[in-house]
Protein backbone atom coordinates (compact mmCIF):
# COMPACT_ATOMS: atom_id res chain seq x y z
CA UNK A 1 0.00 0.00 0.00
CA UNK A 2 0.75 3.70 -0.89
CA UNK A 3 2.61 6.22 2.06
CA UNK A 4 -0.34 8.05 0.86
CA UNK A 5 -3.38 5.60 0.02
CA UNK A 6 -4.75 5.82 -3.45
CA UNK A 7 -8.70 5.83 -3.13
CA UNK A 8 -10.92 5.43 -6.50
CA UNK A 9 -14.95 6.67 -6.92
CA UNK A 10 -16.79 5.30 -9.28
CA UNK A 11 -20.09 6.87 -9.51
CA UNK A 12 -22.04 8.04 -12.46
CA UNK A 13 -23.31 11.16 -10.11
CA UNK A 14 -20.92 14.44 -10.32
CA UNK A 15 -22.02 15.26 -7.56
CA UNK A 16 -21.48 12.24 -5.59
CA UNK A 17 -17.82 12.02 -7.00
CA UNK A 18 -17.11 15.93 -5.71
CA UNK A 19 -18.86 15.01 -2.09
CA UNK A 20 -16.64 12.12 -1.61
CA UNK A 21 -13.43 13.37 -2.86
CA UNK A 22 -13.76 16.48 -0.90
CA UNK A 23 -14.23 14.08 2.37
CA UNK A 24 -11.43 12.06 1.17
CA UNK A 25 -9.15 14.90 0.79
CA UNK A 26 -10.00 16.08 4.24
CA UNK A 27 -8.68 12.08 5.40
CA UNK A 28 -5.49 13.01 3.57
CA UNK A 29 -5.27 10.39 0.87
CA UNK A 30 -5.25 10.85 -2.93
CA UNK A 31 -8.47 10.55 -5.15
CA UNK A 32 -9.50 9.66 -8.66
CA UNK A 33 -12.71 9.98 -10.03
CA UNK A 34 -14.22 7.35 -12.63
CA UNK A 35 -18.11 8.36 -14.41
CA UNK A 36 -18.75 4.51 -15.94
CA UNK A 37 -17.51 1.08 -15.55
CA UNK A 38 -14.81 0.66 -18.64
CA UNK A 39 -13.46 4.58 -17.05
CA UNK A 40 -12.62 2.31 -13.88
CA UNK A 41 -11.64 -0.52 -15.11
CA UNK A 42 -9.14 1.90 -17.26
CA UNK A 43 -7.98 3.62 -14.24
CA UNK A 44 -8.28 0.40 -12.00
CA UNK A 45 -5.36 -0.89 -14.39
CA UNK A 46 -3.40 1.56 -14.84
CA UNK A 47 -3.37 2.99 -10.99
CA UNK A 48 -3.86 0.06 -8.95
CA UNK A 49 -5.47 2.33 -6.54
CA UNK A 50 -5.69 0.81 -2.45
CA UNK A 51 -9.53 1.30 -1.80
CA UNK A 52 -12.44 1.77 -4.91
CA UNK A 53 -15.41 3.14 -3.57
CA UNK A 54 -17.69 1.24 -5.83
CA UNK A 55 -21.85 2.14 -7.05
CA UNK A 56 -23.74 -0.56 -7.37
CA UNK A 57 -25.46 1.19 -10.15
CA UNK A 58 -23.54 2.06 -13.53
CA UNK A 59 -23.84 2.93 -16.54
CA UNK A 60 -22.10 0.08 -19.11
CA UNK A 61 -21.11 -2.91 -17.96
CA UNK A 62 -22.78 -3.94 -14.41
CA UNK A 63 -20.32 -2.71 -11.22
CA UNK A 64 -20.03 -6.74 -10.05
CA UNK A 65 -18.58 -7.31 -13.42
CA UNK A 66 -15.98 -4.80 -12.43
CA UNK A 67 -15.53 -5.91 -9.32
CA UNK A 68 -14.88 -9.33 -10.20
CA UNK A 69 -12.13 -8.46 -12.59
CA UNK A 70 -10.71 -6.88 -9.97
CA UNK A 71 -10.85 -10.34 -7.94
CA UNK A 72 -9.79 -12.51 -10.66
CA UNK A 73 -6.66 -10.73 -11.04
CA UNK A 74 -3.53 -11.69 -8.59
CA UNK A 75 -2.88 -7.99 -9.65
CA UNK A 76 -5.45 -6.51 -8.27
CA UNK A 77 -7.15 -8.80 -6.06
CA UNK A 78 -5.52 -6.75 -3.04
CA UNK A 79 -7.18 -4.07 -3.64
CA UNK A 80 -10.33 -3.50 -1.25
CA UNK A 81 -13.41 -2.18 -2.30
CA UNK A 82 -16.67 -0.85 -0.81
CA UNK A 83 -19.96 -0.58 -2.44
CA UNK A 84 -21.80 2.32 -2.15
CA UNK A 85 -25.67 2.62 -3.08
CA UNK A 86 -28.71 4.15 -2.22
CA UNK A 87 -30.98 0.97 -3.08
CA UNK A 88 -32.34 -0.58 -0.09
CA UNK A 89 -32.12 -3.97 -1.65
CA UNK A 90 -30.36 -6.97 0.49
CA UNK A 91 -30.42 -9.23 -1.90
CA UNK A 92 -28.63 -7.48 -4.44
CA UNK A 93 -26.18 -6.23 -1.89
CA UNK A 94 -25.72 -9.85 -0.68
CA UNK A 95 -24.27 -10.80 -4.61
CA UNK A 96 -21.96 -8.64 -4.12
CA UNK A 97 -20.70 -9.85 -1.15
CA UNK A 98 -20.30 -13.13 -2.69
CA UNK A 99 -18.24 -11.86 -4.56
CA UNK A 100 -15.84 -10.09 -2.68
CA UNK A 101 -17.06 -6.60 -1.64
CA UNK A 102 -14.65 -5.39 1.72
CA UNK A 103 -17.81 -3.62 2.72
CA UNK A 104 -21.23 -1.46 2.25
CA UNK A 105 -21.62 2.26 2.14
CA UNK A 106 -25.33 3.71 1.87
CA UNK A 107 -26.20 6.32 0.35
CA UNK A 108 -26.68 9.37 1.80
CA UNK A 109 -23.41 9.51 3.19
CA UNK A 110 -22.48 9.70 6.94
CA UNK A 111 -18.91 11.43 7.16
CA UNK A 112 -18.38 9.57 10.41
CA UNK A 113 -19.24 6.71 9.21
CA UNK A 114 -17.45 6.97 5.80
CA UNK A 115 -14.28 7.86 7.88
CA UNK A 116 -14.78 4.47 9.86
CA UNK A 117 -15.47 2.08 6.46
CA UNK A 118 -12.46 3.84 4.98
CA UNK A 119 -9.58 3.58 7.42
CA UNK A 120 -11.02 0.19 8.70
CA UNK A 121 -10.39 -1.13 5.23
CA UNK A 122 -7.01 0.18 4.38
CA UNK A 123 -6.00 -1.00 8.36
CA UNK A 124 -7.01 -4.61 7.12
CA UNK A 125 -5.09 -4.60 3.84
CA UNK A 126 -2.13 -3.17 5.64
CA UNK A 127 -2.55 -6.25 7.95
CA UNK A 128 -2.13 -8.61 5.36
CA UNK A 129 0.13 -6.73 3.30
CA UNK A 130 2.60 -7.00 6.57
CA UNK A 131 1.54 -10.80 6.94
CA UNK A 132 2.42 -11.20 3.28
CA UNK A 133 5.70 -9.40 3.72
CA UNK A 134 6.75 -11.85 7.15
CA UNK A 135 5.33 -15.17 5.27
CA UNK A 136 7.97 -13.97 2.20
CA UNK A 137 10.86 -12.90 4.37
CA UNK A 138 10.16 -16.45 6.07
CA UNK A 139 10.22 -18.37 3.21
CA UNK A 140 13.19 -16.87 1.96
CA UNK A 141 15.10 -17.85 5.17
CA UNK A 142 13.95 -21.25 4.64
CA UNK A 143 15.11 -21.75 1.37
CA UNK A 144 18.45 -20.15 2.28
CA UNK A 145 18.41 -22.48 5.23
CA UNK A 146 18.00 -25.62 3.39
CA UNK A 147 20.50 -25.01 0.75
CA UNK A 148 23.32 -23.96 3.17
CA UNK A 149 22.30 -27.50 4.96
CA UNK A 150 22.10 -29.52 2.18
CA UNK A 151 25.71 -28.31 0.54
CA UNK A 152 27.06 -28.94 3.91
CA UNK A 153 25.13 -32.21 4.36
CA UNK A 154 26.85 -33.15 1.21
CA UNK A 155 30.11 -32.16 2.06
CA UNK A 156 29.73 -34.34 5.21
CA UNK A 157 29.09 -37.77 2.69
CA UNK A 158 31.55 -37.19 0.17
CA UNK A 159 34.38 -36.73 3.23
CA UNK A 160 32.47 -39.82 5.18
CA UNK A 161 32.53 -41.82 1.77
CA UNK A 162 36.05 -41.42 1.48
CA UNK A 163 36.84 -42.22 5.19
CA UNK A 164 34.73 -45.05 4.89
CA UNK A 165 37.25 -46.27 1.66
CA UNK A 166 40.21 -46.11 3.87
CA UNK A 167 38.38 -47.71 6.51
CA UNK A 168 40.42 -50.44 8.23
CA UNK A 169 37.81 -52.38 10.54
CA UNK A 170 34.35 -53.60 10.36
CA UNK A 171 33.22 -51.01 13.55
CA UNK A 172 34.70 -48.15 12.03
CA UNK A 173 32.73 -49.11 8.37
CA UNK A 174 29.79 -49.38 10.45
CA UNK A 175 30.12 -45.94 12.18
CA UNK A 176 30.96 -43.81 9.21
CA UNK A 177 28.02 -46.33 6.91
CA UNK A 178 25.63 -44.80 10.17
CA UNK A 179 27.24 -40.80 9.27
CA UNK A 180 26.55 -41.52 5.56
CA UNK A 181 22.83 -42.78 6.15
CA UNK A 182 21.64 -40.50 8.23
CA UNK A 183 23.17 -37.61 6.55
CA UNK A 184 21.53 -38.56 3.45
CA UNK A 185 17.82 -39.27 5.50
CA UNK A 186 18.58 -35.56 6.45
CA UNK A 187 19.07 -34.51 2.85
CA UNK A 188 16.01 -36.12 1.69
CA UNK A 189 14.06 -34.40 4.65
CA UNK A 190 14.81 -30.94 3.29
CA UNK A 191 14.42 -31.58 -0.17
CA UNK A 192 10.77 -32.56 0.89
CA UNK A 193 10.05 -29.51 2.90
CA UNK A 194 11.47 -27.81 0.02
CA UNK A 195 9.35 -29.40 -2.60
CA UNK A 196 6.03 -28.80 0.17
CA UNK A 197 7.62 -25.43 0.35
CA UNK A 198 7.30 -24.60 -3.23
CA UNK A 199 3.71 -25.57 -4.03
CA UNK A 200 2.16 -23.79 -1.38
CA UNK A 201 4.07 -20.60 -2.59
CA UNK A 202 2.58 -21.23 -5.99
CA UNK A 203 -0.78 -21.85 -5.05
Amino acid sequence: MRDIPLVLIVDDEVIIRDILEKMIHALGFAVMQAANSSEAQQMIRKHAPDLILLDMILPGVDSIEVLRSVRDDDALKHIAVILISGIDDLEAVGSFIEAGIDDFLPKPFNKALLTLKINACLSQMKSRESSRDAKQIMESFCRDLSHDLNNALTGIIMTAELMLMNAKSEPEKEYIADIIESSEKITGLIKERRKALASSTHK
